[in-house]
């Protein structure tokens, strides 16, 4: 089903300005940028092999016995609109011309009577989507169209067995599916990674049959809808991604469904997730053919006869150029040898606008923004159970980041403090990585407490992180007494394969605590300020190699200030106001 989500405050900038895949884009380009096959350019040789574009766009907004929507029609409009600049042939069905009958006819006898062997198909779909699922049985996806009912899925809905049914009896070369909805019940092959683009590939995917499909997100979850962006989270990023070309990740002018499907990963996911909201895309293969659907950007544009232009073509050109950069700049700073760590003078940092506090003792301020750009939730004053012994404690409120510090946060400070030093495998931890949000780890405490102190926070002691994790009811977890599965953490993993085995840093919203804060639990051990003898530091929440029993909110291990680790990280703290 869709979700409609209103809210009074947005952070747009925090999603648009995201540079997270900016490692992953350099490479991918530098894969490409001499690409030739058959002595053309990428663009060029998919344009030769490509026939007619054809598109069945479906938006449901005033269902006849299912909750109404507020946005599927403006965002199927939208993306009719996209793919008539882009040359399609497009069929719209909206509202009350959606039925079951006329979905089926459309897909099933309309395009099959028009459409050629060299042709190309679009379907997109924005409405409710359900899955059915019986005992003992597997789960069927289902598109419901205006006149369907979900108590009757199978007799009223479009099952997604006849939508592979049907994709695979049209005659077309590729056939691409834009599903905004999210359900299980998909028969086929998940994709989770971008290929490496070469000549061999690409010719593959050109000129074989395929057949793929892109949900808005996973089973058990919800597609998200919202007035902040006009549309759904899914398909406000899919129009971004074409029209804006910024879904060429590697501005080759051409963007395989595979390269529009890792675009929707990273961003729909971070928008949706700085909402509370957990939404994954997912892209699946229909059936075991290597062909791939490629869309063009205006730079492919041109090599495709009686296209018209998709504008702002500069943008991702732009963004790219402006990823690049700040990665070199990085780089030097990283060709500087390891210091050994040391406080430093540290000079003031940045200045802000302190959130306005109620003049009741008790803060109203749920979330503040701290000098480094890191959102920070409110731990309230009072008591609450310390240790295994349950001892009963009492702090003064406090703000608390609610992830740990990424190296992307890490990485504004080196270049803000010119003579902090760089962590260990600092390199390794920002190249090769395809989102920089996941948490800085090998770094030594002193280097922890310097990057905390420059923005006016602190680590926060060992009963401060407690009654952040664990509340004020004595729970085991951040999340309650549930044991730990993949859905609260990241834990239990033996073998270090590299930086980017670390989860990002808001991964695993079923792990919050009471407050808010994720990642609390498993991931990395995180640093605090109290001593666990005369000679080393408390760290708290287990990490990605241990086993459930360490993260428990009570569990207590303990660092060298001299030790760095793969397994360790940190977040800050800050006094209220």
């Amino acid at each position: 089903m869709r979700h409609a989500y209103r809210v009074q405050q947005f952070r747009r900038g925090s999603v648009l300005i995201l540079a997270a895949m900016a490692l992953l884009v350099s490479s991918a380009q530098a894969a490409t940028r001499d690409l030739r096959v058959e002595g053309k350019k990428p663009a060029e040789y998919v344009a030769a092999q490509t026939g007619k574009s054809w598109a069945v766009v479906i938006g449901i907004n005033e269902y006849e016995k299912v909750r109404q929507l507020t946005y599927a029609v403006p965002d199927a409009k939208a993306v009719a609109d996209t793919l008539e600049r882009q040359g399609f042939s497009v069929t719209a069905l909206y509202n009350q011309a959606a039925t079951q009958r006329a979905i089926r006819s459309a897909l099933g006898t309309k395009l099959a009577k028009k459409v050629r062997p060299e042709d190309r198909i679009v379907i997109y779909y924005a409405g409710h989507g359900e899955e059915a699922k019986v005992t003992g049985g597997k789960g069927m996806g289902y598109l419901i169209p205006v006149d369907g009912e979900v108590d009757d899925l199978a007799g009223t809905g479009v099952s997604m067995g006849l939508i592979k049914e049907l994709a695979d009896a049209l005659p077309a070369k590729q056939v691409l599916f834009l599903i905004d909805v999210c359900y299980g019940g998909i028969a086929g092959q998940q994709f989770r990674s971008l290929p490496k683009m070469t000549e061999d590939y690409l010719r593959v995917i050109t000129r074989e049959r395929g057949r793929q499909l892109i949900t808005a997100g996973g089973a058990d979850q919800q597609a998200m809808e919202a007035p902040e962006w006009g549309h759904s989270v899914f398909t406000y990023y899919v129009l971004e991604g074409l029209n804006k070309g910024h879904a060429d990740l590697n501005n080759d002018g051409i963007i395989p469904a595979t390269e529009l499907y890792t675009y929707l990963n990273e961003r729909v996911f971070t928008a949706a997730n700085l909402k509370g909201h957990q939404q994954r895309p997912e892209l699946w293969a229909l059936a075991a053919e290597k062909g791939e659907f490629v869309f063009f950007t205006e730079r492919g544009q041109g090599d495709r006869v009686g296209s018209s232009p998709v504008s702002d073509s500069g943008a991702a050109t732009d963004e790219l150029a402006k990823m690049k950069a700040e990665l070199e700049m990085l780089k030097a700073q990283m060709a500087k040898p390891a210091e050994v760590p040391k406080p430093i003078e540290l000079a003031k940092a940045p200045s802000y606008s302190a959130p306005q506090l109620s003049s009741d003792p008790q803060p109203q301020v749920h979330e503040i923004t701290g000098k480094d750009g890191a959102p920070m939730m409110l731990v309230p004053a009072g008591e609450f159970l310390f240790g295994d012994k349950s001892e009963r404690l009492s702090l003064p409120a406090f703000y608390m980041d609610k992830y740990e510090v990424s190296t992307r946060l890490y990485a504004a400070f080196l270049k803000a403090i010119p003579v902090a030093p760089h962590p260990k495998d600092w390199s390794e931890q920002i190249s090769g990585v395809v989102s920089d949000f996941r948490p800085v780890v090998n770094i030594y405490w002193q280097d922890a407490d310097n990057y905390c102190r420059y923005y006016g926070k602190r680590l926060p002691t060992e009963q401060e992180w407690e009654k952040a994790a664990r509340g004020t009811d004595g729970r085991i977890y951040p999340w309650g007494n549930e044991e730990p599965t993949s859905r609260h953490a990241l834990f239990n993993t033996m073998d270090w394969n590299g930086y980017g085995m670390l989860a990002v840093v808001w991964s695993h919203g079923e792990g919050a605590s009471p407050y808010g804060i994720l990642g609390l639990s498993g991931n990395v051990w995180e640093l605090t300020n109290s001593d666990f003898d005369s000679s080393y530091k408390v760290l708290r929440g287990g990490s990605w190699r241990d086993e459930s029993v360490a993260l428990r909110s009570t569990n207590r291990n303990k660092i060298h200030p001299r030790h760095q680790s793969v397994m360790v990280g940190f977040r800050c703290a800050q006094d209220v106001p």
